[in-house]
């Protein structure tokens, strides 16, 4: 026969309780975090200071992907960070060729992910009302 105490109990309670928060995706902190990642890169001025940045923007948006989200926005939210995973992966292939310049250019993508996204997360009030 198995005894659980109350303090077995207590204890295994706070580890699981521990284990959920930590797994849940602040999306807000990710997207603040983003920005200041988009920031650095694109203010790099050589390819090693770029890689930084650039390797956090992929790390946030696949801890993004991994959150739990309302049902109506989980696949707009999916869809844009499959698109903001292939326009980073382009920046990285571009750093990888030593093409400063042109991995700059592909990071405009990703201000233009942004942007779209952002616009079909928070719709204006005209969208809203007039489509």
């Amino acid at each position: 026969m198995i005894k659980i105490t109350t303090a077995s109990l207590l204890t295994s309670v706070l580890l699981f309780s521990t284990s959920a928060l930590a797994e849940e995706v602040d999306l807000k902190k990710n997207m603040q975090a983003m920005k200041l990642a988009f920031k650095q890169a694109a203010e790099a001025q050589s390819i090693d200071e770029m890689r930084k940045p650039v390797l956090d923007l992929e790390n946030l948006i696949a801890d993004s992907k991994q959150g739990d989200y309302p049902p109506e926005k989980t696949e707009l939210y999916l869809e844009g960070f499959k698109k903001l995973s292939g326009a980073v992966s382009e920046v990285n292939a571009e750093l990888d060729q030593g093409d400063l310049e042109a991995a700059k250019q592909s990071l405009r993508e990703v201000d233009s992910l942004r942007l779209e996204y952002h616009d079909k997360r928070n719709p204006s009030i005209w969208k809203r009302l007039f489509g």
